[in-house]
């Protein structure tokens, strides 16, 4: 078992972390380093903190390599989707030609960039990264005993008159 020296300055900055830091998972690496300071061994530290033996280990090695630092940061792996490089692009042609269905963005994508991609992840990909949303559309009725261009030339006329 290692065993580790703590200043009073590095007891304070541990104790103030423990209940005060915004992240519960920066307290819980906290109360671990806390209870190794205070001379618990390893398995009840995992009991006490609420974690496993592993954990125990991990963040004290963390402690180890940076202090209190290295137990406040996390090394999350946040995985970059291969559209992300395509996004101006895409979205210039999507604004310019909008796609009628999911399944014709999905192979204008991949005609454009050659990345294929299904339907969920398009959907997902248009609304999250593009912030392009549905637009509903149907077809504008036309008053019975009139032709198309006869309600054009009346609502036309409406418009002019009324702006």
């Amino acid at each position: 078992m290692r065993q580790f020296e703590f200043s009073q300055e590095v007891l304070a900055e541990i104790e103030g972390n423990r209940y005060r830091h915004p992240d519960p998972r920066v307290q819980q690496r906290m109360e671990v380093v806390w209870l190794k300071a205070h001379g618990e061994k390893h398995e009840r530290i995992a009991e006490l903190a609420g974690v496993s033996r592993p954990t125990v280990q991990r963040v004290l090695d963390a402690y180890a390599a940076r202090g209190v630092a290295g137990v406040r940061t996390f090394h999350w792996h946040v995985p970059a989707s291969a559209l992300a490089s395509h996004a101006a692009c895409l979205e210039a042609e999507f604004r310019q030609r909008p796609p009628h269905t999911v399944a014709e963005a999905c192979a204008r994508i991949e005609q454009l960039t050659g990345v294929r991609r299904g339907e969920t992840q398009v959907r997902e990909f248009l609304r999250d990264t593009l912030k392009l949303s549905w637009r509903k559309v149907a077809a504008v009725p036309v008053p019975p005993r009139q032709t198309l261009e006869e309600h054009a030339a009346t609502q036309a006329a409406f418009f002019k008159d009324g702006a």
